[in-house]
Order: C-alpha cells, then structure tokens, then sequence
C-alpha cells in the first residue's frame, strides 16, 4: 500500500524596509509567520545590519520550518524594479541601491522588489478587503507616503516599479518643500516624517488646522489621480489615517466633491480598511499573490 504524505509547502522570506526600522520574517502560503525579528534603523551600514537580521532570521528557524522559496522586499518608494535598486528616503546611504542584487547573492533565492504600496496593494487584494474590487488605488500614510494602484485585478508596475505613486503629486502650487526637491508635493502634507517636523509635537497632538489642510491636500490628490487613472476605488490606511481619523477623511471626500465634476468621477469610494496587514504579510504578497507578474 502507497501511503500519501503531506509535504509542507515552503514559507516566504518577506523583508520590510522603512524609516525607523528593517524587519524579516519566514512566511506560509497561509500567512502564518513562523519567525520574525526587527531592528531600528541604524544610523550607517545598513546593508550589514539587514545582513544579520536574515541570517538571525533564517537561522531561527531551521530547525523547524522548511526552507523558503523566494524573498518579498518591501521598500519605502522609489524603486527600480527593472534595476533591482532602491533610493528610500531617511535610509542612510541608499541612493540606488542594488538591493536585490545583495539579497540573492545573500539567499542564493529568487527577490522581488516593489515599494510598500505596490506590496500593500498585492496584500489588500490577496487576503484584504480588495479581495472582490479590481480596480482601486492603496495609499499609506505612514512615516513617509507610499502608493500603488491595481487595473482590472493586476497591479502596474510603470517603467520602474512606482505606477500610481501619490506622494510626489503636486497638491498645492509653491507649497511646502518636499525631501524630493520640488515643493507642493502631498508628501509634507500628510507623512508622519513632515509633519511632526513641521509641527515640533507628535500627531496625536495636531491641531485641527492641520488635519484640515492634510484632508483638503488627500483630496485634491486623490481627484487628480482618479481623473487620471479612472478608478473610483481608494483605500487610505497608516499612522497618519489613524491619527487624524475621521476629520481627516471627511475633509478629503469633501474636497472630492469639488474637484470630481466629471461623469465617470461621480461614484469615488474613500476607504480606510477595518484591518491593518502586517508589512511583513506585505512584503510576502509580493510572491504569494498571484498577480506578482505585472504589466
């Protein structure tokens, strides 16, 4: 008799990149995270540390977990997926960076690179509640701003890997400087980074002056890019959402309501998701999901 044996299915090595700290974990199919560890972000040789942190990670879990199959990075925008570099902002000395070549010369594996929005967006539509929308834009206001966008259930990618990216969108002519360079952008209007610097005081104590024009800006950003795109579908998650709640995002659909005067505008869903996605669950959407081949 020929008895079947069930063979584990291998997990993921998901890698989070962001302002404050690097993050690795080993990843189901299900989810489920077998190991995971972080570390702040160091202040020089970060390279070295996010080295330690997937051998920490990997070794961990020997004993216990199959070896995985791919890596899932998820980095603070902008990427290069065609390069396989990344230039994330307040992340010391990585200006093009050629982290995938790095991670798979480290993991001999397969790595796949997006920013953070690109692997929420793959996370949302995977386990979220995207689940049944195909078409729709993810924001995440977080440290830094980050977004993707999904057309018809596959997530563009752009000439670079930063198609349906927010944060660099002019909202206000001559207006605040952005780390970019230009002034204007949405950026310094609604990331964690900007604004405490702007205010000298955390988010929780902003005053509703501020969460205002923070709407007013998510609004006028987010009509600019659905006129664009022509999706009526966008997710808005992160710190800064949950800081600022609800004045926040009535101030934006407010502001939608007047700059969408066309036709096919007319229906615009603002939408901040009831359950947050772990980055690291993110990071492995990019490999998990089945949409990780884009346009």
């Amino acid at each position: 008799m020929i008895y079947a044996v069930a063979v584990p299915a291998p997990p993921v090595l998901a890698v989070v990149v962001e302002p404050s700290r690097l993050a690795a974990a080993l990843v189901g199919p299900d989810g489920t995270m077998h190991v995971r560890d972080r570390v702040t972000m160091p202040s020089r040789d970060v390279w070295r540390a996010l080295d330690r942190l997937v051998r920490r990670v990997n070794a961990a879990a020997r004993e216990s977990v199959p070896p995985f199959s791919a890596v899932g990075v998820s980095c603070v925008g902008p990427v290069d997926e065609q390069a396989g570099t990344v230039s994330p902002p307040y992340v010391p000395g990585w200006n093009s960076f050629p982290l995938r070549e790095h991670l798979e010369e480290l993991t001999e594996r397969l790595v796949i690179i997006a920013t953070a929005g690109a692997a929420a967006v793959e996370a949302e539509r995977l386990v979220g509640e995207a689940m049944t929308t195909p078409s729709f834009v993810l924001l995440i206001a977080d440290a830094t701003l980050d977004s993707a966008c999904m057309v018809d259930g596959v997530r563009f990618s752009g000439a670079h890997g930063n198609f349906g990216s927010l944060a660099h969108i002019t909202v206000d002519m001559d207006g605040l400087p952005c780390w970019c360079g230009a002034r204007g952008c949405l950026e310094p209007y609604l990331s964690s980074i900007a604004l405490e610097a702007e205010m000298n005081r955390p988010l929780r104590r902003a005053n509703p002056s501020i969460v205002e024009r923070a709407g007013i800006m998510l609004g006028r950003a987010i009509a600019s890019a659905c006129a664009t795109i022509d999706i009526d579908t966008v997710f808005v998650t992160g710190g800064v959402i949950d800081a600022f709640g609800d004045q926040l995002l009535d101030v934006a659909r407010r502001e939608l309501l007047t700059r969408t005067r066309l036709p096919n505008l007319a229906g615009i869903s603002v939408i901040e998701p009831v359950e947050h996605i772990n980055p690291l669950l993110r990071a492995a959407s990019l490999v998990l999901s089945s949409s990780a081949t884009n346009r």
